[in-house]
């Protein structure tokens, strides 16, 4: 289970109540944050075992109160690690110096500016994750080698069945930049897209990434390719480097439709940070040619072996190729079959519900469960690829 950033626990050790006040609104803005604890003038003690250890204290250096400075030495000593922020309204440098060398992470002028106390919160929530060796998100691309071969019907369809687990968080995230079908499937509207992220990148954090998201009704958060495919020119690499790491960190599993047939910068990004990358095809002959481009490209790229599966899609027993055939164009075992299933798919992208939730019972939607279920226990499935031919064996 990843580490997902729930209550970063703030302490105030402020007189003044006006900027009391002013923070706790700030604070209240940013998800996944709680005032555990307010210290009072005279209750700054050393904690008892029951009590939580902030991940942050806010201070003010009052004039006709204690100052700071007394403050930070009094604290320190029993939260030796926990960052600190101090407010003040002196702005004499060699006071600030004086302030930054007793220990404060941050030091805020008054007024105040509530950005700036944002990203300083922010700042210490990515701290603390580099330090807590925190489990990352795992991660699922998909990309086919043709046109219309039902990739992003597979990468919703898995989507949604990982959000089936309760303890799952899942993220899918529509990297299939021109035409952008997933919100299709899903029938939203997104408010924010892909681009709305990249093009506010000096913002993007924890908050805003979730902020950013669609809440579909199966639990799924969604993150919409942009709406104009001339926003995709303000898609960078570097953009999509960070919205993946923020993700990893607040989602268990995070599913990626990319654009068929291209490999750019910015899906390099997205390859870089999967755990698989499945390279969907049919069994058409200029389908598997593409497919073993586009892994060859990938390797010359940098991306390991390891990482790379192949799965057919529309698979119809008795194709004129048989999978051995494959197997040995491609130089790998195919890892996945999906079934063919035409019109129930197409009725259930029609109604903008996921087969898996439209009609469970199908063929195609047992499938994606199964599919599901080996992504998550690999070694429980062994060499079972999602269907079986006479008296049971595996295809």
């Amino acid at each position: 289970m990843t580490f997902i950033p729930f209550d970063l626990n703030i302490a105030l050790a402020i007189r003044d109540q006006g900027i009391a006040k002013q923070i706790s609104s700030t604070l209240s803005e940013i998800s996944y944050v709680k005032i555990e604890r307010i210290f009072e003038n005279s209750s700054i003690e050393k904690p008892t075992g029951a009590e939580t250890i902030p991940d942050l204290i806010i201070l003010d250096d009052h004039p006709e109160g204690e100052k700071a400075l007394f403050k930070i030495n009094l604290l320190r000593n029993y939260y030796e690690q926990t960052p600190m922020f101090v407010i003040s309204s002196d702005t004499l440098p060699e006071h600030i110096i004086e302030i930054m060398k007793a220990g404060a992470a941050e030091f805020f002028f008054i007024p105040l500016d509530p950005q700036a106390i944002k990203t300083a919160v922010e700042k210490v929530r990515t701290n603390l994750h580099s330090t807590k060796m925190a489990s990352k998100g795992r991660v699922y691309s998909f990309i086919s080698s043709k046109g219309g071969l039902g990739t992003t019907v597979v990468a919703v369809n898995t989507a949604v069945g990982l959000t089936k687990d309760g303890n799952n968080r899942v993220a899918l995230i529509d990297m299939s930049l021109q035409s952008g079908d997933s919100s299709t499937l899903l029938d939203v509207v997104p408010q924010a897209t892909l681009a709305d992220l990249c093009s506010n990148y000096h913002r993007l954090d924890f908050s805003f990434l979730q902020g950013a998201m669609t809440k579909h009704p199966t639990g799924l958060h969604f993150l919409a390719a942009p709406a104009d495919p001339e926003y995709c020119a303000t898609i960078q690499a570097e953009h999509i480097k960070k919205i993946l790491d923020l993700a990893k960190d607040l989602y268990d599993n995070v599913v990626i439709d990319c654009t068929s047939m291209s490999i750019t910068a910015s899906s390099l990004e997205a390859f870089k940070a999967s755990d698989k990358i499945f390279v969907l095809t049919d069994l058409s002959v200029p389908a598997i040619r593409n497919a073993s481009r586009l892994v060859e490209l990938m390797r010359k790229k940098g991306i390991s072996a390891d990482k790379i599966e192949f799965s057919v899609t529309r698979f119809i027993k008795g194709n004129t190729l048989s999978l051995s055939e494959i197997e040995e164009n491609l130089k790998k075992r195919i890892f996945w079959l999906f079934p063919n299933d035409f019109e129930n798919t197409v009725s259930s992208i029609n109604r903008g519900v996921p087969l898996i939730d439209y009609q469970p019972k199908t063929s195609l939607a047992r499938n994606v469960f199964e599919f599901v279920e080996k992504l998550k226990n690999p070694a429980g499935y062994g060499g079972y690829r999602g269907l079986k031919g006479l008296f049971g064996k595996t295809v």
